[in-house]
């Protein structure tokens, strides 16, 4: 009976990983081409988005160097959307943004290997990602 409420839990912190927090954004919304903040300044712009439930992600694109890097972003580290402003908030810094998989191809799915690398990054950021 341990076993079974350490695996639900672990499917709950995932869900959560890749889910919008309650109240973040309305499934009826787009945030395609919104300006996307870090914890310390400017990060990209979401060049793509993904808002299946427990699937949830952005595809976050930048400027670097001379050439741009598309950042697949787990939904549960959006702090918050601002409609308005056209903004995402993350809880994340900037540098975490860019250690998270590069993405080639943002309207393509996200590869296992991906959402594998995405959980071992954030187990450290409290996101809900893999704890061991």
């Amino acid at each position: 009976m341990f076993y079974g409420r350490d695996a639900m839990d672990e499917r709950e912190q995932r869900s959560e990983l890749w889910s919008f927090r309650e109240g973040t954004f309305s499934p009826k919304d787009s945030i395609k081409n919104f300006r996307v903040e870090a914890s310390d300044g400017h990060a990209g712009k979401v060049s793509w988005a993904s808002y299946a439930p427990g699937e949830s992600y952005l595809v976050v694109s930048h400027m670097h160097h001379l050439h741009e890097t598309h950042h697949v972003v787990p939904a549960g580290a959006v702090e918050r959307i601002g409609s308005d402003e056209r903004t995402v908030w993350l809880t994340l810094s900037r540098d975490e943004v860019e250690e998270l998989p590069e993405h080639h191809d943002p309207p393509a799915p996200v590869e296992t290997w991906m959402v594998d690398a995405i959980n071992r990054a954030t187990a450290t950021q409290s996101l809900g990602g893999d704890t061991v």
